[in-house]
Parts: C-alpha cells; sequence; structure tokens
C-alpha cells in the first residue's frame, strides 16, 4: 500500500510540475523540450504455453504525461503512465474469464522524424518500458494453480511504432512486447497494441 500510494503521489507531482514549467516557458515557441498530456486505448493479450488456457486480446486504457527533447531530426521522449490491461482467458473447464491488472509504466523512447512539413511530422520510435503492477484480478489462473498467487510486479519490456503530429496534437500507434514473464508459474508474457493522442502543452 505505501508503494501505491507513492506512485500515485508521484503521478501528482509530475502534474503539478508540468503546469508550473508551462508557465515559465509559453514564450519560447521553438524549444527543443516539449511537456504534454496523452491518453488512450489499448489492446492486451497474455502469451500463455501452459495450462490449456486459450488467451484473447481485450481492450484497456492509459493515460499520463510525456516529455520529448528534439535533437534535430532525432527526439527522446519518457512518459509516466497509469494503464489498466485486460487478456481474456479461455478453458474448457472454467469457461471464460477476464484477467485485468493496472500498472505504473515507465516508457524511455528513441525517434526519428521521417518526414516533416509546416502541417504535420512524421515519426518512427522505439525503446524500452518498465512497469509496475498495482492491483491484479486473475481468478481463472488461480483455480488452475494454486500456487498463482500474483502476478510478478515488475516486467521489462519493448515498444515500437509510428507517430504524426500536427502542431501541437500528437497521435501514436505502437506495439508492446514483453522481455520478462507476468507469472512464472504459466510462462505469462503480456503484449498490446496501442493508440493514443496527446497534446503537447509547449
Amino acid at each position: 500500500m505505501n508503494l501505491q500510494s507513492n506512485l500515485k503521489s508521484l503521478m501528482v507531482l509530475v502534474l503539478v510540475g508540468t503546469a508550473l514549467i508551462s508557465t515559465k516557458v509559453k514564450s519560447q515557441s521553438k524549444s527543443p523540450i516539449h511537456i504534454g498530456f496523452k491518453a488512450g486505448t489499448s489492446f492486451s493479450n497474455l502469451s500463455l504455453s501452459k495450462a490449456g488456457l486459450d488467451s484473447k486480446y481485450s481492450l484497456g486504457y492509459h493515460g499520463g504525461v510525456f516529455t520529448r527533447l528534439d535533437i534535430a531530426d532525432l527526439y527522446l521522449q519518457g512518459e509516466l503512465l497509469y494503464a489498466q490491461k485486460k487478456s481474456k482467458l479461455e478453458n474448457g473447464n472454467f469457461g471464460t474469464q477476464t484477467a485485468k491488472w493496472n500498472s505504473i509504466e515507465v516508457p524511455l523512447l528513441i525517434g526519428y522524424k521521417l518526414l516533416k512539413s509546416e502541417q504535420a511530422t512524421l515519426r518512427v520510435f522505439g525503446g524500452g518500458v518498465y512497469s509496475y503492477v498495482l492491483k491484479d484480478k486473475a481468478s481463472i489462473l488461480k483455480q488452475v494453480a494454486q500456487s498463482f498467487d500474483r502476478f510478478d510486479k515488475s516486467n521489462i519490456g519493448y515498444q515500437g511504432g509510428l507517430g504524426v503530429d500536427f502542431g501541437r496534437l500528437s497521435l501514436d500507434l505502437k506495439y508492446e512486447g514483453s522481455l520478462t514473464k507476468l507469472s512464472k508459474e504459466f510462462n505469462a508474457k503480456p503484449n498490446a497494441f496501442q493508440a493514443s493522442i496527446g497534446f503537447m502543452i509547449f
């Protein structure tokens, strides 16, 4: 509970800090540093290799803040997001149930601006992502094996995708895969397709 409270407090501090910084740099229209908010949907799935479970993609959501540093045609971007992901699990004995987990995610990305014009900028990007599970619900897995108590809290993955900027408006489509397992008992690796819209304060 203490860690969850600390993470929520961190989100609040980031939001407040973003607002304070933006009031000081509004006049810097060509600043290489950008800060904004983003939110979107995700279609998540748990890749399972054991327990006779079939998994299917299910709809979730995410939202938070991001910071971008432009370096000529390259850019670095860090994000702090709260996400809820789901996956439908099917088993002949237990029917269909939904695994759901809420997490704090921190993607660190490097991108390249493929095409630039006065109206829009087309980007490609990739990088790593760290996530920490705050809460999970996976009752079907607990019924299949009593040894499954909870998800492994920490997870490391990767992301890649395309984005388009229209002025301060930012649209991203990306794929997220996992390098580590949410559950060692079932070799469960999450993956997701994500779509998001963002707005840069400056």
